[in-house]
């Protein structure tokens, strides 16, 4: 993963991966946090910016159809966007989390899609500031198809247990 730069310490104590994200204003930066249970079922994915707004694209209920199909100059005008600029002005010291996103197939023997729960307006944010990659979290069931369809090259997939090791005593 390009944008993986190692295990670090959230403001709140927590054990997080820190990752940094290019973008056309800086350098920004954006974490995933290890919980208590569940960090194996939990994977990132590095997605390459334009075939994961393709997948998205592509949700078939279309809850967010305006934002996935809007630009920069739209998504800008959006209040929560200032939201987003500012949570991403605290540099690595307090970076902003991850992106959770779900990709499924619509029904059987029909292409995947991704669709988020938590994270559309930082994904906005990366994406009107020309970020050509960044990580999101889903469920290692999603993670092989998601990498597949929109990774990056050269990269792979990793839950969060791989990426933020245990607490050793």
């Amino acid at each position: 993963m390009e944008s993986y730069l190692g295990q670090a310490r959230a403001c709140n104590g927590q054990r997080a991966a820190l990752f940094r994200v290019r973008t056309s204003v800086a350098d920004v930066y954006m974490s995933v946090t290890r919980s208590n249970y569940g960090n194996e079922e939990r994977a990132v994915v590095e997605v390459d910016r334009a075939r994961f707004f393709t997948l998205w694209r592509d949700e078939p209920g279309g809850a967010h159809a305006g934002l996935a199909n809007g630009n920069p100059q739209t998504w800008m005008t959006d209040p929560r966007f200032e939201l987003a600029t500012e949570g991403f002005s605290f540099g690595a010291h307090d970076p902003v989390p991850i992106a959770e996103v779900r990709c499924r197939p619509r029904a059987a023997h029909q292409a995947p899609y991704v669709a988020f729960t938590d994270g559309i307006m930082r994904t906005l944010w990366l994406a009107a500031h020309a970020a050509q990659c960044f990580p999101v979290e889903c469920s290692v069931h999603d993670a092989a198809t998601l990498h597949r369809l929109a990774g990056t090259s050269g990269s792979r997939w990793l839950c969060v247990d791989e990426l933020i090791a245990p607490h050793v005593a």
